[in-house]
């Protein structure tokens, strides 16, 4: 199961209550924060213990790759089990037909092992679910930002297991003056001065709130940045200017 991370309102709020709008002929600045759309805390769907943990907080990942992968010998064991129910299900069916056409027996005892086939083939279904939960898979190109177990741990459903964050293009969130909203628009360009690497990058207006905050009288915007920089991180910030 994925937990997406969402940063709180007030969080956000106590961010941008310091923002100060700068005006200087027709240049506009306000605040920005550096976050990521694929930014997840990954748990399990099943009990069990851990057997490996190949990466550690800050290594990357590809889409595909394991995460963290568990002991499943007794799932294992029990789909062995499955898998031959089914098969016996599946004989006495095909020997229930051959007698039913000799009039041997009913229709009914052929319906039986009929619903006796499905019911088989319903719990082999279920068992193999189970062992595909054998592995957390990286679900997109990330690094690894936490990891909040160890190797030969049991540990239970939807625990909390390890923290990712996507290697894609980041987005930044602003909030800006609801007046602003007569010339705002998406895909406005903006260059964004980020603090921590004192370095200026291009970006556009993705996205506008769908309401004005009624108190502040801002509107919350993300934009996106024009291309992937590695330097950037979630949670940086730095100074945004529409031009």
């Amino acid at each position: 199961m994925t937990h997406y991370l969402k940063v709180p309102s007030l969080i956000i709020l106590l961010f941008f209550s310091k923002i100060v709008s700068a005006y200087s002929e027709d240049i506009l600045t306000t605040r920005a924060l550096v976050s990521s759309d694929e930014q997840a805390i990954l748990s399990s769907e099943i009990d069990g213990r851990i057997i490996e943990i190949p990466l550690k907080m800050g290594q990357k990942f590809s889409k595909g790759e394991t995460l963290i992968a568990f002991d499943c010998n007794l799932l294992e064991a029990q789909h062995q089990a499955v898998e031959a129910s089914l098969n016996s299900a599946q004989i006495t069916l095909k020997s229930n037909v051959e007698l039913a056409q000799m009039r041997s027996i009913g229709i009914y005892e052929v319906e039986l092992a009929q619903a006796a086939v499905d019911r088989a083939e319903a719990e082999l279904l279920i068992s193999s679910l189970n062992i595909k939960r054998c592995s957390i898979t990286a679900p997109y190109n990330g690094q690894v930002a936490n990891v909040f177990v160890k190797s030969f741990e049991s540990i239970d459903r939807q625990q909390p297991l390890i923290e990712i964050i996507g290697t894609g293009i980041l987005e930044a969130r602003l909030m800006v003056p609801s007046k602003w909203m007569n010339w705002m628009e998406v895909g406005l360009p903006i260059s964004i001065l980020i603090d921590e690497t004192n370095q200026s990058y291009a970006a556009r207006i993705e996205a506008i709130g769908a309401n004005i905050d009624p108190v502040s009288q801002t509107i919350d915007l993300r934009a996106k940045f024009i291309m992937k920089h590695d330097e950037l991180l979630p949670g940086m910030s730095g100074t945004v200017t529409f031009e």
